[in-house]
C-alpha cells in the first residue's frame, strides 16, 4: 500500500506535537535532530512503501525493543535516556561527547544521553554490506528515504566550485517536500517502466 499521494489524494497530515509548540511532521524540517522518536516510527511507516517502488531491495522489518539502532541524532529531550548517575561526577561531565550529568530540581544528578534505539515496531531496512568482511548494516525505512532523495536532488558538480560544497537542485527542507519529491521519483520511475 503506497501512501495516499500516489494513488492521487492529497498527503494526510500528521498531528503530533512537538517539543513546547504543536504542529503536524508536515511542516517540520526534514532534518533529522528535529523529530522525536515518536515522528520517526510515523514517518519510517509511511517512508517504507516508498523504498520498494524506489527500487530499494534491502529487507524491511519492525525494530525490536532496544536491539536495533537508527543511526539519527534525535536531539527532542524528551526521548533522551536517563540513567543514575555515580556520586564521582560532577555536573557537566560527559564521556566522548554523548552522555551527560545533570542536576533535577530536587538536587538529584542523572545521566542523560541522546538515544540510540528507535522505539519498537519503527520499520527498518537492514542488508548484508561488505565485499571480504560483510557486516549487517540497518537504518530506518525514513533515513534511507531521506538519503535517497536527497542524492537524486543533489548537484554533485557543484562540489568543483569555490564553497566546494554540493548544493540541493530541490528544496528538501520539510518532511512534506521530501515526500513530494519521492512522489514523483516513483512516478517517474513508472513512466520509464511502462
Amino acid at each position: 500500500m503506497l501512501h495516499t499521494a500516489l494513488r492521487g489524494h492529497a498527503p494526510r497530515r500528521l498531528a503530533v506535537p512537538h517539543g513546547r509548540g504543536a504542529g503536524g511532521a508536515e511542516g517540520r524540517t526534514c532534518e533529522e535532530g528535529s523529530m522525536n522518536l515518536r515522528i520517526l516510527k510515523k514517518l519510517s511507516k509511511r517512508a517504507a512503501p516508498y523504498l520498494a517502488a524506489l527500487g530499494d531491495r534491502r529487507e524491511q522489518f519492525r525494530a525490536e525493543q532496544g536491539e536495533n539502532y537508527h543511526g539519527l541524532i534525535i536531539r527532542d529531550r524528551t526521548d533522551w535516556e536517563r540513567s543514575w548517575c555515580h556520586p564521582s561526577h560532577h555536573i557537566g561531565w560527559h564521556r566522548e561527547g554523548e552522555m551527560y550529568c545533570v542536576e533535577a530540581r530536587k538536587g538529584y544528578r542523572y545521566m542523560v544521553r541522546m538515544p540510540s534505539h528507535p522505539l519498537k515496531g519503527t520499520i527498518m531496512v537492514g542488508a548484508m554490506e561488505g565485499y571480504y568482511e560483510p557486516e549487517w548494516d540497518e537504518e530506518t525505512a525514513y533515513g534511507a528515504l531521506r538519503t535517497i532523495v536527497i542524492d537524486r536532488f543533489t548537484c554533485w558538480e557543484a562540489i568543483f566550485a569555490e564553497d566546494d560544497r554540493p548544493c540541493m537542485t530541490r528544496d528538501l527542507s520539510t518532511v512534506s517536500k521530501l515526500f513530494a519529491a519521492a512522489d514523483e521519483m516513483v512516478a517517474y520511475s513508472r513512466r520509464q517502466a511502462a
